[in-house]
């Protein structure tokens, strides 16, 4: 059973710092990003948490891009999944690594063999996109990871204060109904400030996130913000020898703007 706390550490760090925490999103076995140097990359450039897609046969992520990924991804060998999450953790021992659990996800692995492979391969926690469904937060906790469950627009007072409580660290606040909806810029922030009204626990922002304007929005009311679908965009259209160059490009234009200046500091003037 896991004993260390990455990703708790990493979000104290980050809040001491006055930053938020930056997570970039991978599908697993994607020839886009299949080399594990760009993850590495990655996570040298300034990537605080690693969000890993496990492209199952059942599963179908309902956003373009990363349901594209997925397709591309399926050539690779159920197994060879989990040694591609083994061979990061090994190469990035204190990166916090979650892997994004759909309910076909654990229709096709089973729910004690996902818990099993994902202590065994160093994951820290679960993003649970159906946290009523048969893998609970209670049943990732009882395995010593730390359960993320998703909150979709919309979802009452009574289902989120449920799921606050449910999740050891954070929770995942959909600012959009699906991955790769490009939101109004001035709709992020007001989603983000909607979503922090109330919230009794930090909580990661993601669905429609694109780029330094709407991290910069976001950042006041959110633990973390997840880029997924922005990063697959860049890549398709970048040349394959570039394809690390402009990640790491992209991920310290982020990651910059994750640090709060002072007027940004909740409770400022310009917070509220």
């Amino acid at each position: 059973m896991p004993t260390l706390d990455r990703l708790g550490d990493r979000l104290r760090a980050a809040d001491a710092r006055q930053e938020r925490l930056l997570v970039l999103y991978l599908t697993l076995g994607d020839p886009l990003t299949d080399s594990l140097e760009l993850a590495v990359a990655a996570a040298t450039a300034g990537a605080d948490v690693l969000e890993l897609g496990l492209p199952t046969p059942g599963t179908q992520p309902r956003g373009a891009d990363i349901a594209s990924s997925f397709d591309r991804a399926r050539q690779c060998p159920p197994g060879r999944l989990w040694e591609l999450v083994r061979e990061l953790r090994a190469r990035l021992p204190d990166t916090p690594l979650l892997s994004l659990v759909y309910p076909q996800t654990v229709a096709d692995v089973g729910v004690d063999p996902l818990l099993e492979l994902s202590v065994e391969s160093g994951v820290d926690g679960l993003v649970l996109t159906d946290p009523d469904g048969q893998l609970t937060p209670g049943r990732v906790a009882a395995a010593g990871l730390s359960a993320v469950p998703l909150v979709r627009p919309g979802a009452d007072a009574a289902r989120r204060r449920r799921l606050e409580d449910s999740a050891r660290h954070l929770t995942y606040q959909a600012l959009a109904e699906r991955t790769g909806v490009r939101l109004d810029p001035a709709q992020v922030g007001r989603s983000a400030e909607a979503a922090a009204l109330g919230a009794t626990k930090p909580f990661l922002a993601g669905f429609g996130i694109r780029d330094d304007h709407d991290i910069r929005a976001v950042a006041p009311y959110a633990a973390g913000v997840v880029i997924g679908s922005e990063l697959y965009r860049g890549l398709a259209a970048a040349e394959p020898a570039t394809r690390v160059a402009w990640t790491e490009a992209a991920v310290r234009r982020w990651k910059a703007a994750t640090i709060l200046s002072g007027t940004e500091l909740p409770g400022s003037e310009h917070a509220r």
